[in-house]
């Protein structure tokens, strides 16, 4: 999957969203994503619903679009991780002007959820790290 071109076929404003999770390690070969995760601001979240295009469900508890391999939310904070929208992308890694969380967030992100599969991705990026900035 190209996961830039997927979501560059979606044509949303860079300054309102950042990539987070498995997309973010595809994007840079660490491994494939089976979807693609994205936080999106109030604005945008409500735009896109409003589209009739998306699929609203609820995950965690809160609120999520689906369309596609996509999963968007409005919210980037946890009980164990807060971290606002504007801060991820600011901090985000662009890779092809599209704005992904960068890994030190994305550990800190995964690290929260705590669950098995993000320990597994945790190693995967430290690896990953490890190997491409030597210093």
């Amino acid at each position: 999957m190209n996961i830039i071109q997927k979501i560059k076929e979606l044509n949303l404003p860079n300054d309102q969203y950042v990539v987070i999770g498995s997309g973010t390690m595809s994007a840079l070969g660490i491994r494939e994503a089976n979807d693609i995760d994205m936080s999106v601001t109030e604005e945008l979240f409500s735009k896109l619903k409003q589209s009739g295009e998306w699929e609203e469900s609820e995950k965690y508890g809160r609120p999520f679009l689906k369309k596609d391999i996509f999963d968007l939310n409005k919210s980037l904070g946890w009980e164990k991780y807060s971290i606002t929208l504007e801060e991820a992308n600011k901090s985000a890694l662009f890779i092809e002007g599209i704005p992904f969380m960068n890994l030190n967030e994305l550990i800190k992100f995964k690290t929260a959820l705590g669950r098995e599969k993000d320990f597994k991705d945790i190693e995967l990026i430290k690896k990953y790290q490890k190997d491409n900035f030597k210093s």
